[in-house]
């Protein structure tokens, strides 16, 4: 399984990051995890379009994670896909996609391909892929996402702040990709400091972790610091990052 790392900025504009954006692949199969702004343009940075996703994983309803997913389903739509389209994420997506397929239109709009929609918090088998999504804390409905394609996980927090619920979903992962919006010593409810991120990760035994979701003002270096010295191995995402699980 492969990590790609597609914008691993916040809600802030940022020269050097896109919006939140991570791509999953294994064998053939590819799967999005956010949809945040810029995420079809770093797609095609890499020579890939929206044809080639399996299916899109939305963990809440912030203009960051969800700004791209209208013009992905425009374009398939467009394009006269067939082929199934998985869409996870929470039951309050329902009321987005209503939205899209009616507002400004005589008619509502007809997709040509099936769309495979993924309820969460839940469990959820396609291609190649195991989703299981679970709530953490953040906004309500908000998901975290456990991706599981042959012996190798994933846990991808989206944006999150710290209790027990990501340290259950995140236990033994192979790869946890966690936020760290805050700054050290900051604290809130619903986003992670570097210390809060080191502690989920270690009382989860994660075995790699990687820190995004990162402001323009973030110490990087500081917040990396932090987390290796409680003897993780940790790396900050930069954008066209790959990591091998």
């Amino acid at each position: 399984m492969r990590l790609t790392i597609l914008g691993s900025g916040g809600i802030q504009p940022d020269p050097k990051r896109m919006g939140p954006a991570f791509l999953v692949s294994h064998r053939d199969s590819h799967l999005l995890l956010d949809a945040g702004p810029g995420a079809t343009r770093t797609l095609a940075k890499w020579k890939m379009t929206p044809a080639q996703l399996a299916g899109v994983c939305i963990t809440h309803r912030h203009p960051d994670h969800i700004s791209e997913l209208r013009l992905i389903l425009d374009l398939e739509r467009t394009r006269g896909r067939k082929k199934a389209f998985a869409l996870a994420g929470p039951a309050i997506l329902d009321e987005w996609l209503d939205f899209y397929r009616t507002w400004g239109r005589a008619r509502p709009a007809r997709f040509p391909y099936p769309i495979k929609r993924l309820s969460m918090p839940g469990r959820a088998k396609h291609t190649v892929f195991t989703i299981e999504g679970a709530h953490v804390p953040h906004v309500d409905h908000s998901i975290g996402y456990r991706i599981t394609a042959g012996r190798k996980s994933l846990v991808y927090l989206g944006d999150c702040g710290p209790n027990q619920g990501p340290v259950k979903l995140a236990r033994n992962a192979d790869l946890l990709l966690t936020e760290c919006t805050l700054a050290s010593g900051q604290t809130s409810a619903a986003h992670l400091s570097p210390e809060d991120a080191a502690t989920i990760a270690r009382q989860a035994s994660a075995r790699k972790l990687v820190l995004t979701h990162f402001p323009p003002t973030a110490d990087v270096r500081t917040a990396v610091r932090i987390c290796r010295n409680q003897g993780l191995e940790t790396t900050a995402a930069r954008d066209g990052m790959i990591f091998d699980i």
